[in-house]
């Protein structure tokens, strides 16, 4: 078939999965440097429990933007990564379609230290994570979002339950003098606290821990901070958000459609419900700026129209829409019940091309966004007809 970008490739893996054939596994294992999959973001990997890469980049030529995708091992080999000794590649036999793939490589410092790999992690190559709290309030009353895994992830794993913001700091500060230029963005998220006004304001003081370690670094403007959090019922509290500069943040709907937002988020519908969180985005926006705003959208959970129709409603608000390809998780309720195909992501991604040539829309994730679709819309990877990488005409 006609050659094919990388975007498209990444579609597809975000659809099917991938296999890994024990060429790549034997490849991976030589990498000594790259990520391992060791954090609470893994899906499922059916059948396959040795080594595996928590996201691979599809090779791209130089200076064009990277493409990094999940490694989902859901047991389908329509696409495969396969190796060679010195190549990797992941390979859709039917399709005649091949395209090579390079290893993510780890922080020597996360590596190096314990200590420093309890309270951070790297997530997609390129931005410094750190979750806190470890819990949500919500899986105390069975009113968890349902494709969230987080009770079960934060058991296995060995990161610790809540950060301080003296941890966060000195975190960004080690990362930051020993490996510059590794990282473009801090990433915070955690779990919800029954108090949500506390609960907010200990996530901003993380937000300006970070923020403060990245001035401290002279690194402004080369690395931003980004925060996703459940909005304070004292919406008066976004404001703390204002001296925080250049800070990106996020109070996530989810879905758009109203009875699958409420069907898919329970303990939010009935504890904050979705006409209030938009409410909240619209302070958020006066807050932290225009397009500095995100909240993420689910594509697959509802119709593409639906993620589209809520994406463009939201770009309208000043709100950058986050859209992530659902994927399932081993502790989640949905598991694999739900997947999304490609030509419904196919779809998603055609609409946010169009999208982000109307509205400055600024992506959450900056290259590193495994299960996300708006880096590459943002750079017209999405534009022009969908390649029938599904196998049909």
């Amino acid at each position: 078939m006609a050659e094919v970008g990388a975007a498209w490739v990444k579609l597809a893996l975000l659809s099917h999965g991938v296999a890994m054939a024990p060429s790549f596994s034997a490849w991976f294992t030589r990498q000594t440097g790259s990520v391992r999959r060791r954090n609470f973001y893994n899906s499922p990997v059916w059948g396959q429990e040795a080594a595996v890469p928590q996201e691979i980049r599809l090779a791209v030529g130089e200076g064009q933007p990277p493409v990094t995708v999940a490694v989902n091992v859901y047991g389908d080999d329509t696409w495969t990564l396969q190796a060679d000794d010195d190549q990797a590649r992941v390979v859709n036999s039917r399709l005649g379609v091949s395209w090579p793939v390079e290893a993510v490589d780890d922080l020597e410092c996360l590596r190096g230290s314990a200590a420093l790999g309890r309270v951070a992690n790297l997530y997609g190559g390129s931005a410094l994570s750190f979750f806190s709290p470890r819990a949500c309030y919500f899986f105390a009353d069975g009113t968890q979002c349902r494709f969230c895994s987080l009770a079960g992830t934060a058991a296995d794993t060995p990161f610790a339950n809540r950060l301080s913001a003296a941890q966060v700091r000195d975190a960004v500060a080690a990362v930051l003098g020993a490996e510059p230029g590794r990282i473009n963005q801090v990433m915070i998220v955690g779990g919800n606290e029954r108090n949500l006004d506390t609960g907010f304001r200990r996530h901003v003081g993380l937000a300006v821990a970070a923020s403060e370690a990245v001035a401290a670094a002279g690194m402004d403007g080369q690395v931003s901070v980004h925060l996703v959090t459940m909005p304070p019922r004292d919406l008066g509290a976004v404001r703390e958000l204002d001296g925080v500069p250049g800070l990106h943040t996020g109070f996530n709907l989810e879905a758009w459609d109203p009875a699958t937002f409420e069907r898919i988020a329970p303990g939010k519908s009935n504890d904050y419900g979705q006409a209030a969180i938009l409410a909240a985005l619209e302070r958020l926006v006066d807050a932290v700026g225009a397009y500095r705003a995100h909240s993420i959208l689910i594509a697959g959970l509802e119709p593409p129209a639906s993620t589209l129709s809520g994406a463009a409603s939201l770009a309208a608000m000043g709100v950058s829409p986050i859209t992530n390809v659902f994927h399932s998780d081993v502790h989640s309720q949905i598991g694999l019940s739900v997947r999304p195909s490609y030509r419904e992501l196919a779809e998603v991604a055609s609409g946010l091309s169009e999208l982000h040539a109307r509205h400055p829309i600024r992506p959450y994730w900056k290259g590193c966004g495994r299960n996300a679709l708006d880096f590459e819309a943002s750079h017209g990877m999405f534009d022009g007809a969908p390649p029938a990488l599904d196998g049909a005409s």
